[in-house]
């Protein structure tokens, strides 16, 4: 969607549950930064509600996690956390809006390139509207915004936290075959400075790569070790 129509909108504000006072933090919410390259347009675009959002999320999550889990030490919260805050849990939290049918974008992004179902611009778009939520009302009616989106995927992230560090038990697998821990490359860093996306290959004592991304160097790091666990574990259970 390129033109931000009054129903568009209106459409949208029904589905997230709120309705903005200001609605031009929505309309900035949902401009992808193809929009603004492409029509050279003053219009801002969504990477400063993202940062913010961003932020909001992560307050929210946290707490919530704090309250859900009152036995559970800072490893299993922190591990917890970053399952639900990940690129992959807010991009499904945008597909559960249809977000990605609301972006403004630039004709070649929207036609040529697809981004609207790409997990980094959903997650993106995701954690901007959460900032313009935040800022059009207040914090209370952003964690009811993030709380109903995210709380439904607490169950899978809380296996997620309840695993053994992914990059612990993959050296300590290959320690125990060839004595060589693995290394770990850095193949990439993109995205714009305040949420980049870095992508790193493991490479095993025998050759063999796995590749991950996040939005940190450790989350990517730790998405490649559990790709080459999930590759070597079969075979060491045989």
């Amino acid at each position: 969607m390129n033109a931000m129509d009054d129903e568009h909108l209106r459409e949208l504000e029904r589905i997230i549950g709120h309705e903005f006072r200001d609605r031009s933090l929505l309309v900035t919410a949902l401009t992808h930064p193809s929009f603004c390259n492409e029509n050279h347009s003053q219009v801002e675009h969504n990477q400063r509600l993202e940062f913010l959002g961003d932020a909001v999320i992560s307050s929210v999550v946290s707490s919530l996690l704090f309250r859900r889990f009152p036995e559970a030490d800072e490893g299993f919260l922190t591990r917890v956390r970053a399952g639900l805050v990940s690129r992959e849990s807010l991009a499904e939290a945008a597909r559960g809006i249809r977000l990605g049918s609301y972006l403004r974008l630039g004709r070649g992004a929207a036609e040529g390139d697809q981004v609207e179902v790409r997990p980094s611009v959903l997650c993106a778009a995701f954690e901007a509207l959460a900032g313009a939520i935040f800022l059009d009302a207040g914090f209370e009616v952003a964690r009811t915004f993030i709380t109903a989106r995210l709380e439904p995927q607490i169950e899978t992230a809380r296996r997620f936290g309840e695993r053994k560090d992914s990059k612990s038990t993959l050296q300590e697998a290959c320690q125990a075959t060839s004595r060589t821990p693995p290394r770990y490359q850095l193949i990439e860093r993109t995205g714009p400075s305040h949420a980049p996306v870095f992508t790193v290959d493991v490479v095993l004592p025998d050759g063999r790569a796995f590749r991950g991304s996040g939005r940190s160097r450790k989350e990517a790091e730790t998405e490649a070790a559990q790709k080459a666990l999930d590759a070597i574990e079969p075979r060491r259970d045989r």
